[in-house]
């Protein structure tokens, strides 16, 4: 070619792979003949800087383009007339740079892909968020779940066909691929894929069956009970094993995704739990113990004398238990200074009296 190729994609030739892939991602999608249809000169422009791409990514290519200003790899690669612009599969990565580029939509769009990859066969699992309480997961609880699923058609066994007879999809001839030949004049590609008649069985029903019309599934409704662990936190998967779609005789699975809701008055971190607890100052002064309620039990914390406000006092085991594993996180309970607003008679002269003796100050700089 007898262009410069780093000129064609605009970059230096001390470009990174990354610099030359990201500008030939902008380049291609500019001067794709899909967008351009019709135009000769984009057409053109494309050809020019594909190649271009196929010599620059490509170490060894590259290195020898760079010595020699070659363009002859073997006699079996990329060189003018010699470059084959009906098939693309000699690009390492074109697919994830296509894909990338027309969002996996490719030239017909809906569940094909650009570059072969085309599959109409249903996602097996299904994913059901459920929320639970934080309290749900400190003791663990049971939940419904409803959801619709494509279940194994009963009278057909899933075969999709009357008696189970099955015959070679005439399409793909049993392999379960066909080529497809996507794009119009000089740009075609083609392209490996599932077949579209058999969905990759390689075999079809000879009469389909009735119920399901041939698909092998019927839409059911589920209603199950899911166990929550306690320790359960948000993310957590359950698994019901054979409970999701099914499709050419194998079945998905169920999985529960649970979101644990927030307490405005407990935080969580791990396993474990945080929450704040008011005391009064003699008890903060003195020392004594104060029952700390949670959820639906009442743990004893000690108190240590001279404790501080936001002073954090621990109370081990008592916070979430750990998911699938004995024992527990801890349960942390912040302090808090209760200063009363109305104070009786009594009260102001006992604190006037402590006010009048001497009591050591420290003095922070802030």
């Amino acid at each position: 070619m007898a262009e410069d190729y780093y000129k064609l994609l605009g970059v230096d030739k001390s470009a990174s792979q990354d610099e030359i892939k990201a500008k030939f991602r902008e380049l291609a999608k500019k001067y794709h003949p899909d967008v351009n249809a019709g135009s000769k000169e984009a057409e053109t422009k494309f050809k020019e800087i594909a190649e271009a791409y196929e010599v620059l990514s490509d170490p060894k290519k590259r290195q020898q383009y760079d010595a020699t200003g070659s363009t002859d790899f073997g006699g079996g690669g990329t060189s003018g007339s010699n470059f084959n612009w009906q098939d693309f599969s000699h690009f390492d990565d074109i697919n994830d740079i296509f894909n990338k580029i027309f969002g996996g939509g490719g030239f017909g769009g809906g569940n094909d892909t650009f570059f072969g990859g085309y599959s109409n066969q249903p996602d097996l699992n299904i994913y059901v968020r459920v929320n639970i309480t934080l309290e749900d997961a400190y003791y663990g609880s049971a939940r419904q779940v409803k959801y619709k699923r494509n279940a194994t058609c009963d009278a057909c066994n899933g075969t999709g066909a009357v008696n189970g007879k099955l015959i070679t999809c005439p399409t793909c001839r049993g392999s379960g691929q066909e080529r497809v030949t996507r794009g119009q004049g000089f740009f075609q590609v083609v392209s490996v894929t599932t077949c579209r008649t058999c969905n990759g069985r390689g075999k079809i029903p000879q009469n389909p069956c009735p119920t399901c019309k041939g698909t092998g599934y019927i839409p059911k409704m589920e209603n199950l009970t899911v166990n929550i662990p306690k320790g359960a936190d948000t993310n957590v998967k359950l698994r019901v094993a054979k409970m999701g779609n099914s499709f050419g005789g194998v079945t998905g699975d169920l999985y529960t995704v649970l979101y644990v809701q927030g307490n405005s008055g407990i935080k969580r971190s791990g396993d474990h739990l945080y929450i704040k607890a008011s005391i009064d100052f003699p008890t903060a002064a003195l020392g004594g113990e104060e029952e700390i309620p949670l959820f639906k039990e009442k743990f004893r914390l000690d108190i240590p004398s001279g404790t501080q406000p936001d002073d954090v006092l621990r109370i081990k085991g008592a916070g979430m238990p750990h998911i699938n594993s004995r024992g527990s996180g801890d349960l942390l309970v912040v302090i808090k200074l209760e200063v009363p607003k109305h104070l009786t008679s009594k009260e102001k002269e006992l604190i006037e009296e402590l006010k009048s003796e001497p009591v050591k100050k420290s003095w922070f700089h802030i």
